[in-house]
């Protein structure tokens, strides 16, 4: 689990105008006239959310508004009260954006959120279906699609690891999943595509554990999964991210397993450290830019208010362009999906660099995107 924006009108035209006629003819710049958007949400910590913060920054001074953010150390609880105490302030923001740390036991703060007036806004946790009239929209992942990514990666890896003369050790080869912390949707949600995109083809999970974001919880879940499990046969890793893979390459190796020869693992999503895909003992990733969530979540939010207030129903899913930032110069949607790109740079590490330094998203390198 688990590297920018754009701008805002001023909110007098909305009063000014219809929002019909906005909708026709915005003026093709964002001017929030410094308004506050109230960002709540898990801790910095955290490098994802570091780099998510950093973009979201960037969207909010291109579109000239303030953003307030509120971290919590992945605590609802604490969460909780902090909305609390916001609310209870008499400087009401714009908007409120809203990362909950746990997504169900945040509902009810959610629902306070939505009472005040103020519009919010739900990121990177997918909005549940009980939560749908609380929200104006929400911006950020698909995690059940990373997760199919991830399905198409590790059929991939199937593939290639038979070609190169490996056995499976079970039907349909033995894997292991590597899952974010418990109560964060988006790894139940990752698990899900995983298990959509390969249904047809299923493996044999032979351990799925909860990993955390990093490295080193990767590191210790798989650690501690290997001396029950080994016997069986490990053929094939999934980890929800690229730090819980790289910790995993770890332990692998420190029991004379061999990343890339004789266990083949694959990931959802890119995140800080690149250096198991890049050497190949990770065989595959997905590209989610947190930097690239974060300027466009404040986005959508700043073209809420440019459009008069205007969400079209329905999901967008914004394009995978190679060369240059789309231009998202209308209103949003009800559902607004960042892109998220399979790169599978295969398991020899001779090639590996090339396949990630051909690539491009929005005019920017695999390193620009996944490394901070």
């Amino acid at each position: 689990m688990l590297g920018r924006r754009i701008f805002a009108l001023a909110a007098s035209l909305a009063a000014l105008l219809p929002a019909s006629l906005m909708a026709q003819e915005p003026d093709g710049k964002l001017d929030g006239n410094d308004k506050e958007i109230v960002v709540l949400m898990p801790s910095r910590s955290n490098a994802y959310l570091a780099q998510w913060i950093r973009g979201a920054e960037q969207s909010a001074e291109e579109a000239n508004y303030k953003l307030t953010i509120i971290e919590n150390n992945f605590d609802q609880t604490e969460q909780d009260a902090q909305a609390q105490q916001r609310i209870s302030s008499p400087v009401k923001p714009a908007a409120y954006v809203w990362w909950p740390a746990d997504n169900q036991a945040g509902l009810a703060t959610l629902r306070r959120l939505s009472r005040t007036g103020v519009p919010v806004f739900q990121v990177n946790q997918a909005v549940r279906p009980e939560a749908e009239d609380m929200v104006v929209a929400y911006a950020g992942v698909d995690d059940f699609f990373n997760g199919q990514v991830a399905g198409r990666n590790a059929l991939a890896a199937r593939e290639a690891f038979v070609e190169n003369g490996n056995e499976l050790s079970g039907k349909g080869g033995n894997l292991v999943i590597l899952k974010f912390i418990p109560g964060y949707s988006a790894g139940e949600d990752r698990e899900a595509g995983f298990l959509d995109a390969t249904k047809d083809a299923p493996f044999n999970i032979i351990a799925t554990e909860y990993a955390g974001f990093d490295n080193a919880s990767g590191y210790k879940a798989m650690s501690q999964l290997i001396p029950s499990i080994r016997g069986e046969g490990i053929d094939f890793v999934y980890g929800m991210s690229d730090g819980p893979v790289t910790g995993a390459v770890q332990a692998l190796e420190e029991v004379g397993l061999k990343p890339g020869e004789d266990v083949y693992l694959v990931s959802a999503t890119c995140i800080a450290d690149i250096s198991a895909v890049e050497s190949a003992k990770a065989f595959a990733t997905g590209v989610q830019s947190a930097g690239l969530e974060g300027w466009f979540s404040i986005n959508v939010v700043a073209r809420y208010f440019e459009y008069g207030e205007t969400v079209k129903d329905g999901a967008y899913v914004a394009p995978d362009d190679a060369d240059a930032r789309p231009d998202f110069n209308f209103a949003p949607s009800k559902k607004n999906i960042i892109p998220n790109p399979q790169v599978v740079v295969g398991a020899d590490p001779a090639t590996a660099g090339d396949r990630l330094g051909n690539f491009k998203l929005w005019g920017r390198s695999f390193e620009d995107h996944c490394v901070y």
